[in-house]
């Protein structure tokens, strides 16, 4: 029975040092980009989380799996928010990877107000992909008195990215540039 227990808690210290392993290397990468690093949230995890248990429960790579990202990132209480999904990359380095190398993943990654971030991963062998990847990105930091209360769900876009800002011109601005740049 101690065996079982000290089994559980090392599954569970490493899903959580992982977590952060994958925060530090997206912070390292925003760091060297002139950004704020992010920290792991447990709210933005807890999604991810759930869209990549979607994935692999239906075998499909899809950003409405479970559900629209707004109605998904709704409680989370953040400003802008977007959403990085892979699926058939074995390991965490392949999928950053892969998405620095995506120009709408990658402005997801540097979403220039970004704090905060929550990456999970599922598997499902009996699937093609095999491994779903979901990553959260949000500015979750609290907003100063007199701001606009609630939560901006952002547009929706080309490729399932989802981006937001409290600042229409910015938002306008960065529709603009993920059609046409």
């Amino acid at each position: 029975m101690k065996r079982l227990w000290l089994a559980v808690a090392l599954a569970v210290g490493t899903t959580a040092a992982r977590a952060d392993d994958m925060a530090t290397m997206i912070s390292k990468y925003r760091q060297a980009h002139g950004l704020s690093s992010v920290k792991t949230d447990p709210q933005l995890t807890a999604i991810a989380e759930r869209q990549a248990k979607a994935m692999a429960a239906a075998g499909v790579m899809d950003h409405g799996v479970a559900g629209s990202f707004s109605s998904r990132i709704s409680g989370a209480q953040s400003g802008m928010a977007a959403e990085n999904i892979a699926a058939g990359t074995k390991t965490w380095a392949e999928t950053f990877r892969a998405w620095q190398s995506s120009r709408g993943h990658n402005a997801n990654l540097l979403m220039s107000r970004a704090d905060s971030v929550g990456v999970a991963v599922a598997r499902n062998e009996q699937t093609a992909y095999k491994t779903y990847w979901a990553m959260v990105i949000a500015d979750k930091a609290p907003k100063p008195k007199g701001g606009k209360p609630g939560i901006d769900h952002g547009i929706r876009g080309r490729a399932g990215v989802v981006w937001g800002s409290d600042d229409a011109v910015t938002t306008v601005k960065n529709v603009v540039c993920k059609i046409f740049c």
